[in-house]
């Protein structure tokens, strides 16, 4: 008698031991480390098309140049390219600056291949745009070739293309960022609305510090683990930006709630 009654307590603290719930620290560790992993990458890229983009608007230019036979002032032609919709700056460049900037540039060529005293280059307007024209080069350069005293328009096709898709694809993350943040708030909102109160929602604060540890160093981690990946950059491009400290912070604080979040859900699904 006494030995079953000893097997069914032994079985009923085995039981209890079973049904104890799990702590799950490292689950949220992982979850925390996984997604701060994948928001880090992503700010890394949203700042490198940032710098790419700026060096390659700050590089492009539309270069005008001067029709000599139409003997039409140089400020008439310029006033005109100035006011083309998209027009953020026609700067004229003269004959002899632009000799000048070559000969700065390429001195042996020049004393190579131009004669003492000869100058063949063009009059021209060095013309920067706004990126709301760079989709469609075609109505800006229509407008440029009814100005008068415009003789030629050059300018990089390609890279008027690059710069473009280069502001499209770090509009494209900021986007998915901004939606991605926006959906775990909704995600943060709905748990803590669910079965809480003021009073026991500043308890859980408190007594849930472990959730918040592991959430926070997940997130920690993967801001090394990003920066362990993409520091060798540095040494295959002159492009490299690291996101802003402020971003690495805002990350870690949102996977010290994502940890405690999914504890929140964890106890109402049990």
């Amino acid at each position: 008698m006494d030995e079953h009654k000893h097997s069914h307590e032994h079985h009923q603290a085995e039981h209890h031991q079973a049904a104890k719930p799990r702590k799950g620290y490292r689950v949220a560790f992982l979850l925390a480390f996984s997604a701060g992993l994948l928001a880090e990458m992503l700010l890394f890229m949203h700042a490198q098309m940032r710098e790419i983009s700026m060096i390659l608007k700050e590089d492009f230019r539309i270069v005008v140049v001067r029709d000599e036979k139409a003997k039409t002032p140089a400020d008439v032609t310029g006033a005109a390219l100035a006011a083309i919709k998209g027009t953020s700056q026609a700067v004229f460049v003269s004959r002899q600056d632009r000799l000048a900037r070559l000969k700065a540039e390429e001195p042996e060529l020049v004393a190579s291949v131009l004669p003492p005293g000869t100058n063949p280059m063009p009059d021209t307007w060095e013309v920067s745009i706004g990126e709301d024209v760079l989709g469609d080069m075609n109505a800006w350069t229509d407008a440029a070739w009814r100005a008068p005293g415009v003789a030629d328009i050059k300018y990089k096709p390609l890279e008027a293309y690059a710069i473009m898709h280069s502001l499209f694809y770090g509009h494209l993350i900021t986007l998915t960022l901004a939606l991605a943040f926006l959906t775990f708030m909704v995600l943060t909102a709905m748990v803590l609305t669910h079965g809480h109160t003021p009073a026991t929602l500043a308890a859980s604060l408190g007594q849930d510090r472990g959730w918040f540890a592991a959430g926070a160093g997940g997130a920690a981690v993967s801001a090394l683990a990003a920066y362990a990946i993409v520091y060798p950059v540095k040494y295959l491009s002159p492009v490299w930006v690291w996101p802003n400290p402020v971003w690495q912070l805002a990350v870690i604080l949102s996977g010290a709630l994502l940890g405690w979040v999914l504890f929140q859900w964890k106890n109402v699904r049990s």
